[in-house]
């Protein structure tokens, strides 16, 4: 690799471009495979001569006297009106038989001498530009809101059959049977009921950072109950933005390699 030149362009530079495109595209030859020429030539970038011949031709338009003759027609990667009218109306046509957009896009390929890429990108451009031109527009998709992995697992809520007491039964078995078919919450040892959120919130934690022990749940129950089970998650999955946390992790990876020691 090297650096190429840079800074403003000299007279010769400009005449040797000048004359250059002058003989080449009366030749035939594509505009860009004269240009690349030209940038390993003179010493600089294919963009920066793209641009330079782009401001050579406004300002001496006069000194430009061939065009690209076949199938290329010269441009400097600009859509022209005429471009664009052929672009919407062979795009409609294919729409109205039935035939694919690749069809088109493969057609138009041929006519503008472009790629596929940079005509599919133009009709995209168009469509929301000019929706009224195209006689079909594609149907919008639905844009699908991306949850944390840990939201997307939902309990299960099983229901369970409470058979049918008639009068003159016995209280005491149907406050069992009421008893049976409630849903349980899952509980934290010694400590109160957790709700659908904490046990979801609970399960992500042990999954990312290992199963907790019930001194440790109990404190994890009482930071959600304190702070609110969002800003709990935040935190949890954020942890690793934090500049403090690779020292923590270092802290606890010695203590524990010393403790390994000493058994």
């Amino acid at each position: 690799m090297f650096d190429t030149k840079k800074g403003k362009y000299s007279e010769e530079e400009n005449e040797r471009i000048i004359t250059a495109l002058n003989e080449e595209l009366a030749k035939g030859r594509p505009e860009r495979e004269v240009i690349r020429e030209l940038a390993n030539e003179l010493n600089r970038g294919y963009a920066g001569v793209v641009a330079h011949v782009r401001k050579l031709r406004a300002e001496r338009p006069e000194r430009f006297t061939a065009v690209s003759s076949g199938k290329t027609k010269p441009r400097l990667n600009s859509w022209s009106a005429e471009e664009e009218e052929t672009l919407i109306q062979t795009v409609n046509q294919f729409a109205k038989e039935g035939k694919p957009l690749t069809a088109a896009i493969d057609v138009l390929k041929k006519k503008l001498s472009r790629t596929p890429g940079a005509i599919y990108q133009r009709i995209y451009t168009l469509r929301n530009k000019y929706p009224d031109k195209f006689a079909h527009l594609p149907k919008q998709r639905p844009r699908r809101r991306i949850q944390p992995s840990w939201a997307m697992q939902k309990p299960v809520i099983r229901k369970l059959d409470v058979p049918d007491w008639k009068e003159g039964q016995p209280d005491t078995g149907r406050q069992e049977a009421s008893a049976t078919a409630e849903v349980h919450r899952e509980t934290s040892p010694g400590g109160p009921e957790m709700n659908t959120e904490e046990t979801l919130l609970m399960k992500a934690f042990e999954e990312r950072y290992g199963r907790l022990n019930p001194q440790a749940k109990e404190r994890m129950l009482q930071l959600m109950r304190r702070y609110g089970c969002t800003r709990v998650s935040i935190a949890l999955f954020t942890l690793t933005e934090n500049k403090a946390f690779p020292t923590i992790v270092v802290n606890f990876l010695e203590e524990h390699l010393k403790k390994e020691k000493r058994l």
